[in-house]
């Protein structure tokens, strides 16, 4: 089992100029978030133990908060010391290229707004722990890490265009709203499930 700062530094090392701007303490926090959901739901287990919690700046993991508090907004430096390559097995490493393929790219601000709309940091109290459960029930909702259109996250607005470009000019809007509302309440379809009910609305 790894601990966050191992992923952390996995995220740190392989940072470039085809992943974005630099990694501030808060891009790290999203990337661990959203590495900790995917892990949940494609490997069926956690890549860490310590919790991420509900803050106001969306999910956070306490402990590499601390860590990397002396940066501020900066970017964190990437790790003189080569990584341990022997705790990423090739099914990890996999998925935290994935994460960073198509996460990397965006910016701290961006992943924080994208948080602000996930069930997962919704759902909980604030600085209280985002659950494994909750992680689980939300990440096993999204499709693979390269389905989405590479501008999906960059405003609110593009949610909306991306719900137009799957289901033509059906009511997105309320079919959303009408999603996030059995969301909260556990409840969970599959994609075919969702489109034969889009008539409906």
């Amino acid at each position: 089992m790894l601990q966050a700062e191992d992923v952390a530094r996995y995220f740190l090392a392989n940072q470039g100029a085809e992943t974005g701007e630099p990694i501030s303490n808060q891009k790290i926090q999203k990337l661990c978030y959203y590495a900790q959901g995917f892990a949940l739901a494609r490997l069926g287990r956690p890549l860490f133990f310590e919790d991420i919690e509900h803050w106001q700046n969306g999910p956070v993991v306490p402990s590499l908060w601390r860590n990397y508090r002396t940066f501020g907004s900066s970017p964190i430096p990437i790790p003189h010391e080569p990584l341990p390559l022997n705790l990423y097995d090739a099914e990890i490493s996999a998925l935290l290229d994935g994460i960073n393929r198509y996460y990397g790219k965006f910016s701290a601000w961006q992943l924080r707004n994208k948080t602000h709309n996930e069930p997962p940091w919704v759902n909980t109290p604030d600085r209280s722990p985002i659950t494994h459960l909750a992680l689980r029930g939300y990440f096993e909702s999204l499709g693979d890490l390269d389905m989405p259109p590479e501008d999906a996250i960059e405003e609110s607005s593009d949610r909306t265009n991306l719900g137009a470009r799957m289901f033509g000019d059906q009511p997105f809007r309320k079919f959303t709203e009408r999603g996030l509302s059995e969301i909260s309440g556990g409840r969970y379809s599959a994609l075919d499930d969702v489109k034969r009910r889009l008539n409906d609305v």
